[in-house]
């Protein structure tokens, strides 16, 4: 029982390192090629890269057991050869995108590479919210008593009271919408912006509410319109792919997000 699951182990480990190599190399190796290149150096990773990188073309297309070359794509692209050398593969975040015509607001996990997405409505296809501009729920640290609480805020345009000490806090960080999880809220949503719902005491600050109380529609500040680059290159992962990376990752394991629902 003991070795069994030993193997089951071992045979992960592989999986991944066989993931991870066609990832550093973009899909230009296939599953087989992959295996076939990590079992010929040991299964150790970084060797089976540097020795891509390093070796003769026949020679790798030898042992991969291919006629293919379509490798050498990532080798004479900078970018892509940069990464692959330091063994690292393209971050993935989950970023905010907004449509105003269609006043339609989702979330959506990108490669950084590529931070675009479509409306589900017009088709149109965006770039994400600046970070510095996103907007929804708020995580809130108070400079004056440390106190961190939760409410609706924009980056840097929202201005809220401590619950503790009453001081003014901002936003420090926007979270994805989720699923109402049941669990009540222990205070009501205020902020200083003139639009809220519930003002709270003193003077009017400069920013928005983007309380849906308060907001009367969903876009507060729009994505850009993506301006395509023109490259003809698949992109290699794809959203299954990016939602397994992230599940494996530090990151939340959300599934796209559309704000509309």
């Amino acid at each position: 029982m003991a070795g069994a699951m030993d193997d089951a182990l071992e045979e992960l480990q592989r999986e991944k390192k066989m993931r991870k190599l066609q990832e550093l190399f973009r899909g230009r190796f296939s599953e087989v090629q992959a295996r076939r290149l990590l079992t010929h150096h040991g299964w150790a990773l970084e060797i089976t890269v540097d020795f891509v990188f390093e070796a003769q073309h026949n020679q790798v297309k030898e042992i991969a057991g291919t006629e293919d070359d379509r490798w050498l794509e990532v080798l004479n692209r900078r970018a892509w050869r940069e990464l692959a050398r330091q063994k690292r593969i393209d971050s993935i975040d989950i970023r905010q995108f907004a449509c105003r015509p269609c006043d339609s607001v989702w979330w959506r996990r990108v490669p950084g590479r590529k931070m675009v997405s479509k409306c589900h409505r017009c088709r149109i296809r965006y770039d994400a919210v600046p970070k510095e501009s996103e907007w929804g729920v708020a995580e809130f640290t108070c400079g004056n008593c440390g106190n961190v609480f939760k409410g609706f805020g924009q980056m840097n345009n929202t201005f809220s009271p401590c619950y503790v000490c009453n001081d003014i806090a901002q936003p420090s960080k926007i979270f994805p919408k989720m699923r109402p999880s049941g669990e009540r809220r222990r205070h009501t949503h205020s902020c200083y912006a003139s639009n809220c719902f519930n003002r709270a005491d003193g003077d009017i600050l400069p920013g928005i509410c983007v309380h849906p109380k308060s907001l009367g529609r969903k876009v507060v500040t729009p994505s850009d319109q993506h301006i395509s680059s023109g490259s003809t290159v698949d992109t290699f992962l794809t959203q299954d792919d990016l939602a397994s990376i992230s599940s494996a990752s530090s990151r939340p394991n959300l599934s796209d997000i559309d704000e509309d629902n």
